[in-house]
């Protein structure tokens, strides 16, 4: 499909982008980033959960609220969570490929692309982030179930006027159908991304409910119902 659209549209799509930049309040990452048995014996599973501001339980204040709560109530799992708010997918890479290879992991749930989708990163340098982290867990982590979150669903969300929404939509779907690529080429599950219904205070990061919705999607990607 053409790009023109798009590119007749820049000037509004970035104007607006920065306008609810300078509005959106900022939000903390949910606290403790290590949870569960203190040491994991028979039956806990070991959970690292690795990404971006949805990772790290931005738009919740307690960790059980997030990702890694939802599924440890799932599970009996001793959890441990990876990333920071505003990371890119080559960022995650560079500065928590590392430190997520350090400690064994049973399953990993890799949630990137939200920030790849707002500051309009190719399709390209997404999958080759995407992909070589997503290698790195695996020479680190052979043994280990593995699900990659796809970007958001930027086209569903209320917060972006149009034709902001409109714009965010196309590219985050083109970030998706990399996305869905990696994951059939490395064997592993692709979970929808969030779709913006269930949202915090600032509009945008997951609420508990919105946390809830991706972590059971989580759940039966992995098969852990």
């Amino acid at each position: 499909m053409s790009r023109l659209p798009l590119l007749l549209l820049a000037p509004v799509v970035l104007a607006q982008g920065a306008r609810l930049r300078r509005t959106t309040p900022s939000m903390p990452p949910a606290a403790p980033r290590e949870g569960g048995p203190g040491r994991a014996g028979s039956g806990v599973v070991r959970l690292l959960v690795l990404g971006d501001s949805t990772a790290v339980g931005t738009g919740v204040t307690d960790m059980a609220d997030a990702v890694a709560g939802h599924l440890a109530r799932r599970v009996p799992a001793a959890w441990r969570v990876v990333g920071d708010n505003g990371l890119r997918s080559d960022e995650l890479l560079d500065r928590y490929l590392a430190t997520a290879a350090e400690r064994p992991a049973d399953l990993i749930v890799v949630l990137a692309g939200w920030n790849d989708a707002l500051q309009l990163r190719s399709a390209r340098a997404f999958a080759t982030a995407t992909g070589a982290l997503l290698d790195g867990l695996r020479a680190a982590h052979p043994a280990a179930r593995i699900a990659l979150v796809a970007p958001p669903r930027f086209g569903r969300f209320a917060v972006f006027p149009q034709p902001l929404r409109w714009a965010l939509g196309r590219h985050t779907d083109g970030l998706t159908r990399a996305a869905r690529r990696l994951t059939v080429e490395r064997g592993i599950p692709l979970v929808p991304g969030f779709d913006g219904v269930h949202v915090a205070s600032d509009r945008f990061h997951p609420d508990a409910a919105g946390y809830a919705g991706l972590a059971a999607d989580v759940a039966v990607a992995l098969h852990l119902d």
